[in-house]
């Protein structure tokens, strides 16, 4: 199932699209830019760091527009973030913000936590502009790059491992998954 995903993005190299996943994946988009940018990575080594400049100017220029909706918008885009079920993450992302400050950006567009949250946050509390676009560029540079390049470096041995242990790495998956479930 992976080898075959992986053939389709090699098949289907597009730049472009990086760029559009990586853009929307900033303001509402759930799947991270890393599902595209890991297996473009792999199968075009050479290129891994056009990738992650693509990534991230496209992944920041995206968390601009986020800025905005937060900024100017926040009242009418307030219902869908209660309709997709963003309102514990919003509630909290905006308790981080006003405990932490302008760290938690940078830990939200570094890490696996919810950027898109922490962006319109950073909007509706009218976080400096210029900071923001910083902290996200070092941020999402970061992460970016690290991504591709560790993908560009180590891809093939990884992609054999999960070719090779697929099966047994989904149902530890999914028995970790359901252990959780029973107990909380």
């Amino acid at each position: 199932m992976y080898k075959e995903f992986v053939h389709k993005i090699i098949t289907f190299q597009s730049k472009s699209l990086l760029g559009f996943i990586s853009f929307i994946e900033s303001i509402f988009f759930p799947i991270p830019t890393d599902v595209l940018l890991i297996p473009m990575a792999i199968s075009k080594p050479n290129n891994w760091y056009n990738l992650a400049m693509i990534a991230t100017s496209m992944s920041v220029l995206g968390g601009i527009v986020g800025y905005f909706l937060g900024y100017f918008l926040f009242n009418e885009i307030n219902p869908y973030i209660l309709n997709y079920g963003y309102e514990a993450e919003f509630l909290e992302a905006q308790s981080l913000f006003i405990e932490y400050g302008i760290i938690i950006l940078f830990i939200s567009s570094f890490t696996p936590l919810p950027y898109k949250i922490f962006v319109i946050v950073s909007g509706f509390l009218s976080v400096n502009l210029f900071l923001f676009i910083i902290i996200s560029f070092i941020g999402r540079g970061m992460r970016f790059f690290l991504v591709s390049f560790i993908s560009k470096k180590y891809g093939h041995e990884i992609v054999h491992f999960i070719n090779h242990y697929f099966l047994y790495i989904s149902a530890f998956i999914i028995l970790i998954f359901v252990i959780y479930k029973l107990y909380n």
